[in-house]
């Protein structure tokens, strides 16, 4: 389970709307604090420290 980070704005960002931004949207995670199935349904690669990739 994530945990909270002490910066809100991460938790709160929509992954939905900020998929157009990059030319290759790829999360890294380093402090694994994010769920990661929001930002892989919208379409994000989301790598996360620790955990094995899907």
């Amino acid at each position: 389970m994530s945990q909270p980070t002490e910066w809100p704005e991460y938790q709160q960002a929509n992954p939905a709307v900020l998929v157009q931004r990059p030319a290759k949207p790829l999360l890294v995670d380093c402090r694994t604090t994010l769920d990661p199935e929001p930002w892989r349904a919208a379409g994000w690669r989301v790598h996360q420290l620790g955990r094995p990739g899907k």
